[in-house]
């Protein structure tokens, strides 16, 4: 029986964060080659959250596929090691994932590689260790025994020489980490009343439960819904984040579906490589290297090898005129209301615009594929040269950008620029649940920075979402199928139930053809700020973000170090009642310098002076210490002995390490950054879907209102046509301008840059994001080079009191000093309104002052 789970463990745990947050430590951090991304991080903090008050040693990260569950696992590994745990099992159904995963932990050359090259933990040089049995654990090291499930329930079910058994997991602690688990959940499934068999799911239950100590952690995309598989994992699922919710926060490619006019395989080959090409030159046009790949799925492995035979041939016999028949034939077709992604047309276009000819484009696609750059996976010969092909297609020296398959890559497989699935079969409408899983697997983010499109910042987030642009191309999954409208509609229905496709429900909002055409849209300006991470920049520290480094490191209490062997623990205890000066003063300085610098030198070191003097005005690490650190004052035990080196090098270290927590805090932090000119001809066509439709689509006639449609609620429209009745008072103060409705527009967004508010206190909305719903933008008369920006916010009264800060925000623009261009031709003065709301008084006064030009004062 099917059921809906109720609240789990995650949903507890999201609530409680919310009361106790808390920072991922540094050592998890420090020791990652990847940044954690928003939800990663949410996922650890829910797991630490969890690990304060263990209630269940077995937990569930029911993580959407392609979000990162390996890098979670590789933060785990290094918090259990802090925690005292050496020995570590992977297992997973599939070998290919496992040979995967065993480059993402073990190999340290590999883009893939999860971990620093160093591993340093409390100062200490850690080391991956591959074992195959206990006998080869070592204590300095994290030991992690790869196998398949199979492989592991052979193990464990008959013993062997030289291998694991049941016994060995009596005194040991271990931690499990189940890959894909959806798979360990055969026993689960079963009628209670059926006779347990002895499995592998309870094999490996056994094992996990013969030390109390032993941590379970699986991890899936898929929990099967079946009533004793919910209930089982009710009080285990620690972190939650479906498919849906990865595709809405921006982390995967779109998916189109592009159906083809006839069953001829030859028009679906055709294209998928001219697509290929032209994704591959336009991403080069942007500074981007991209070798795009495309997925010849078949049924059957037969039919997979005829295939990829009929495609070497149809790739020598093709030319010229075959691709400008079909470029001009979907060019057409491709360029109307309902299509967006239009990508024929776009790519006709792009070839035009370049002089790449019919002949030229036909000579580039017969070299870049041919027998060399072709990989058939359901080959069984050097499954190990495969694995490596398949795991590093995205690097430069990989030659593949076409595979065949059946369905080998159905799991684990993690390819960033997959761009075409190409059905090569017809029927089979039952096949359709099957491709929307493989179309989500293969829908990962390709990622690129674009400095106008929100630079380093959304390297890996969708940044097209709303703009009607080429450059979607990159950002999207293209599956080509042939004209079989039963299958097409059934897919698109799994896609939308995944979460993968938008409901059907959109309306195009188009830029109106006179005000695109006309002079003040090509030449106006406005204004907007940005928001960046302080690591991401080259400018050194403030002063104020120092002196908050420094106040947070200094008066720090630091635990009694080793004293003639006594165990500091046991005489904290004995000392905590018996001594009222339990910590005394201690200058950091007193400490030398050769100390310092001396706990300063571990691999991985924030504090090697090419880091420090990124941040730092030093030009050596002994004046960063002189400088800084010899402004702390710390706080030592009462009974500490300071005439050690040993003992003087363990509280450099430890100072340096709450120092350098800080220092990351800050580094982590973001700051809102200045003001700064965008063309307003960055405001273009908009589509927009589902839910946001249903508060209502009009067409727009009025002149000033840059869109050919309406979509908003009444409030909003209430303002539209306030505006309206008061449009001429407004063209007697401005000579042009325009009414700007902001719907999900990157370039239109804002952050709150106000450090402290008008009363001295600390802003608590300091870099909180705020999306106007509408800029008027004009020239006031006689002042052409002078651009008026007022922004307004229409707010029920339902959500003011939440919203206020944004009314106070507006508010503060008026303070402003105009925001002039690069080539000091163009000033934008910043204005803001209070809200708009059903009692207008406020407003409408406010209005008037601004048409008379009372705002701004020089």
């Amino acid at each position: 029986m099917r059921v809906k789970m109720n609240k789990t463990l995650s949903d507890e745990l999201a609530v409680a964060l919310k009361y106790n947050d808390m920072e991922i430590p540094s050592y998890i951090k420090d020791n990652l080659s990847k940044e954690l991304r928003e939800y990663q991080i949410t996922a650890l903090k829910q797991y630490l959250l969890q690990r304060q008050k263990p209630n269940v040693n077995h937990l569930m990260f029911n993580m959407a596929t392609g979000s990162g569950k390996t890098l979670i696992m590789a933060a785990l590994m290094l918090d259990c090691y802090k925690r005292g745990y050496r020995d570590f099992i992977f297992f997973v159904n599939s070998l290919s994932i496992l040979e995967k995963t065993k480059v993402n932990f073990c190999d340290s050359k590999s883009l893939k590689y999860l971990f620093k090259e160093q591993i340093m933990l409390d100062s200490t040089l850690v080391k991956i260790n591959v074992i195959n049995n206990f006998f080869d654990s070592r204590k300095d090291c994290i030991n992690i025994m790869f196998s398949s499930i199979q492989g592991l329930f052979n193990t464990l079910k008959e013993e062997r020489e030289n291998a694991i058994s049941l016994e060995d997991f009596e005194n040991r602690e271990v931690v499990f980490l189940a890959d894909e688990a959806h798979h360990l959940n055969a026993n689960t499934k079963n009628n209670n009343e059926r006779e347990l068999k002895e499995n592998w799911e309870i094999i490996i239950n056994k094992a996990f439960l013969k030390n109390p100590k032993n941590l379970m952690l699986e991890f899936s995309a898929t929990i099967p819904k079946y009533d004793s598989v919910l209930e089982k994992y009710s009080d285990k699922i620690i972190f939650k984040y479906d498919l849906k919710e990865f595709h809405n926060d921006g982390f995967s490619k779109r998916i189109f579906l592009l159906k083809y006019n006839g069953l001829e395989k030859e028009e679906r080959f055709l294209g998928s490589v001219i697509l290929n090409l032209y994704r591959q030159l336009l991403a080069k046009e942007h500074n981007i290297f991209l070798k795009p790949v495309i997925l010849f799925k078949s049924i059957k492995i037969s039919e997979s090898k005829e295939n990829e035979e009929e495609f070497l041939r149809f790739i020598e016999r093709l030319d010229s005129n075959l691709i400008e028949e079909f470029l001009e034939s979907y060019a057409k077709l491709s360029k109307n209301e309902d299509d967006i992604e239009a990508l024929f047309y776009n790519a006709r276009e792009f070839f035009r615009a370049k002089n790449i000819s019919s002949s030229m484009i036909c000579e580039n696609i017969k070299s870049l594929f041919n027998k060399f750059s072709i990989l058939n996976v359901n080959n069984n010969e050097d499954l190990q040269k495969q694995q490596i092909l398949l795991n590093s297609l995205e690097s430069k020296d990989n030659p593949i950008r076409a595979i065949f398959a059946v369905d080998k890559l159905n799991e684990g497989w993690d390819v960033l620029n997959l761009f075409d699935i190409v059905r090569l079969n017809i029927g089979a409408i039952k096949e359709s649940t099957k491709e929307a899983q493989l179309i989500g697997r293969g829908a990962r983010y390709f990622p690129f920075i674009l400095d106008n499109f929100g630079g380093k910042e959304r390297e890996y987030k969708r940044k097209f979402d709303c703009d009607i642009t080429p450059l979607r191309a990159l950002e999207t999954l293209s599956y080509h199928a042939a004209s079989e409208n039963e299958f097409i509609n059934k897919l698109s229905s799994e896609l939308i139930e995944l979460g993968l496709q938008p409901p059907k429900k959109k309306v195009i909002m188009r830029l109106k053809k006179g005000i695109k055409e006309s002079s003040f849209y090509k030449k106006a300006y406005f204004a907007t700020n940005s928001l960046y991470k302080i690591s991401s920049n080259n400018l050194l520290f403030k002063e104020s973000t120092i002196k908050n480094i420094i106040s947070k490191t200094n008066y720090l209490q630091i635990p009694l170090m080793e004293v003639k062997g006594v165990i500091e623990d046991d005489l904290m205890k004995q000392d905590l009642h018996s001594s009222r000066d339990y910590y005394k003063d201690f200058s950091f300085d007193s400490i030398p310098i050769n100390i310092i610098l001396k706990a300063m030198n571990t691999p991985n070191s924030i504090y090697s002076f090419k880091t420090l003097a990124k941040k730092f005005d030093i030009k050596s690490r002994e004046e960063f210490i002189k400088k800084y650190l010899f402004k702390l004052n710390i706080k030592l035990h009462s009974r500490q002995i300071i005439n050690n080196p040993k003992i003087k090098l363990k509280i450099a270290k430890f100072v340096l390490d709450n120092f350098k927590d800080n220092f990351c805090r800050e580094l982590d932090s973001y700051e809102v950054g200045s003001w700064e000119l965008k063309p307003l001809s960055l405001i273009d066509d908009k589509e927009i879907f589902g839910e946001k439709l249903d508060s209502g689509i009009c067409n727009i006639s009025y002149e000033w209102f840059i869109f050919d449609k309406f979509v908003g609620n009444k409030l909003e429209k209430d303002f539209l046509d306030f505006i309206e009745s008061n449009k001429d008072r407004i063209s007697e103060s401005f000579s042009k301008w325009l009414i700007i409705r902001n719907e999900r527009f990157s370039e239109l967004v804002l952050y709150d840059d106000r450090k402290f508010l008008d009363n001295g206190s600390q802003n608590i909305n300091y870099a909180a994001r705020f999306e106007p719903d509408f800029y008027f933008i004009g020239n006031r008369n006689n002042e052409d080079s002078i651009i008026c920006q007022c922004i307004i916010e229409a707010k029920g009264e339902h959500i003011e009191l939440n919203d206020k800060w944004k009314e106070e925000f507006l508010e503060n623009l008026l303070t402003r000093k105009p925001i002039v261009s690069k080539d000091y031709r163009m000033n934008v003065i910043l204005n803001g309104m209070p809200f708009y709301k059903k009692d207008n008084k406020n407003f409408i006064d406010r209005f008037n002052i601004f048409l008379n030009n009372n705002f701004y004062k020089n």
